[in-house]
C-alpha cells in the first residue's frame, strides 16, 4: 500500500493531474484529494491549518462536498455519486457524539507531489446526512447523463459555490481536530 508523505508523489507512476478535488469514502473513513497546479504557499497553508469547513449537497441524481480552507482555499467543491468509486462506497458508523475522520491532501497537480496533509473530523450529524444522500444514491439506477445533468443543473442556478453553501446546503459543519 502507498503511503503519502509531504514532498513525495502522491501516486508512484504519475507525476502530472487534472485540477480536481476528488472525494473516496472508505470503510476506513473519508478521503478529500485537491489538485491544484503549483499551489500558493497561502494554499498550502490553508489545508495544512485552516479553518476546515464543509458543506453536503444532497441532489436528485448526485450529492457535492463543498469545503474550505479558510483562509488560503475559498469554497470550492468536489461533486460525489458513489457508482464512480472503484470500490463499493461506504460510509462508517458513527454513533452520537462520535466524530469520522476525514483525510485531506493537497496535490501539486503540475508535478504530482503532495503539497500538504492534514486529517480533520466531521461530526456525526454531518456523517448521517452524508451515509443517508450515499446509501439513496448506492440503490438507485445510475445515469451518469442525468448525473451530470443533475451538476450541470446546480451550477447554473448557483455559479459559485460559496453560494451554492449558504442557499443550497443540507448540512455544514467545521471540521475539528484529529
Amino acid at each position: 500500500m502507498h503511503q503519502y508523505a509531504v514532498g513525495q508523489p502522491y501516486h508512484p507512476d504519475r507525476t502530472r493531474w487534472p485540477e480536481v478535488a476528488q472525494l473516496r469514502l472508505t470503510p476506513a473513513g473519508a478521503d478529500l484529494t485537491v489538485f491544484l497546479a503549483t499551489p500558493t504557499s497561502a494554499e498550502i497553508a490553508g489545508v495544512r491549518d485552516g479553518r476546515a469547513q464543509f458543506g453536503w449537497i444532497d441532489a436528485e441524481h448526485t450529492a457535492v462536498l463543498a469545503y474550505r480552507f479558510h483562509p488560503g482555499i475559498p469554497w470550492s467543491d468536489a461533486p460525489y455519486t458513489p457508482h464512480r468509486e472503484v470500490t463499493a462506497a461506504h460510509v462508517p458508523d458513527t454513533n452520537p457524539g462520535e466524530h469520522l475522520l476525514l483525510h485531506v491532501v493537497l496535490v501539486d497537480a503540475a508535478t504530482g507531489l503532495v503539497a500538504a496533509m492534514r486529517a480533520v473530523t466531521w461530526p456525526h450529524r454531518f456523517v448521517a446526512a452524508v451515509r443517508s444522500t450515499v446509501a439513496r444514491l448506492a440503490t438507485a439506477t445510475f445515469s451518469p447523463a442525468a448525473a451530470d445533468a443533475n451538476l450541470a443543473e446546480l451550477f447554473a442556478r448557483y455559479p459559485a459555490t460559496d453560494a451554492l453553501v449558504r442557499q443550497r446546503a443540507d448540512v455544514t459543519c467545521t471540521g475539528g481536530p484529529e
